[in-house]
């Protein structure tokens, strides 16, 4: 049996995040989420045996495709994830292959694609946007998504701390400080009109990092360039990243970083061409 099907799972980043209220001990949010043409790469192919096999244990996308195959009463699959999204690190690269598992499966098995979503989107947050990419202010705890148009694009530079931080961690200390106001789609506009945006920049998580990690604080006042649109930290770090027009402009910048550095750009969707 030789049916294979492959596809992509691009990173995110949180261009803003602010924490609303915690219920039953998650964190509603709102947030703006943008995908990075930063990918891994999952190929998912139907097997002989009745089991889920991975090359990468622990993902997230195991549970996508457990809840798929006993939901639609599927055969057994082989997965393989090459990953190239940091882990641990804010960038999503978990949800991203759980989406793209998710969408693979789909087409593996010939599934309705809404209702596919439907039955895997609550698993995860962020997953509901993970299967569509782009751009999108994301409320609630990640089922409620908004898509905006694409935003123009934008050169990312990315830059690595060698410390992460463990999201629990990061939300845990963050009930005990002061959290922000404002509002992602502000922040959307500046953009759009190729405006720095910075004065709009929020993330609720970012004070904890900053005590959680010290490298972040010194990195980040580092990055912070009049050429670079926006310099934040994505999810509960601890990457970093700045917005930039000029290609030219973002390695400029990363080049006079401490850290291992990575120069990408924004895409409208996570999904293989």
């Amino acid at each position: 049996m030789c049916e294979t099907v492959k596809t992509r799972g691009y990173a995110k980043i949180n261009l803003f995040l602010r924490i609303l209220e915690k219920k039953n001990d998650y964190h509603e949010i709102e947030t703006l989420l943008q995908s990075i043409d930063l990918f891994d790469e999952i190929t998912l192919s139907k097997s002989d045996s009745d089991d889920i096999v991975s090359d990468f244990e622990g993902d997230n996308s195991l549970v996508v495709l457990q809840k798929l195959k006993d939901t639609f009463h599927l055969g057994g699959m082989r997965l393989s994830i090459k990953k190239n999204i940091p882990l641990g690190g804010g960038l999503g690269g978990s949800t991203a292959d759980a989406a793209a598992a998710a969408l693979a499966c789909a087409s593996l098995w010939k599934l309705n694609l809404p209702l596919v979503k439907q039955t895997v989107a609550p698993l995860f947050g962020d997953l509901a946007f993970q299967m569509i990419g782009g751009t999108a202010i994301v409320r609630g705890f990640g089922e409620k998504v908004d898509l905006l148009p694409s935003l123009p694009l934008f050169h990312v530079l990315l830059a690595f701390p060698q410390k992460g931080v463990l999201t629990k961690e990061a939300y845990e200390l963050s009930d005990s400080l002061k959290k922000g106001t404002g509002s992602g789609f502000e922040l959307y506009c500046a953009l759009t009109r190729y405006e720095k945006a910075d004065r709009y920049y929020l993330n609720d998580l970012l004070p904890a990092a900053v005590k959680l990690n010290d490298e972040i604080a010194p990195l980040l006042e580092k990055m912070r360039d009049e050429k670079a649109f926006l310099t934040g930290m994505t999810g509960s770090g601890s990457t970093l990243f700045s917005l930039y027009r000029n290609l030219e402009d973002a390695k400029k910048a990363a080049a006079t970083l401490p850290v291992r550095t990575l120069v990408t750009h924004t895409t409208d969707s996570f999904i293989a061409k």
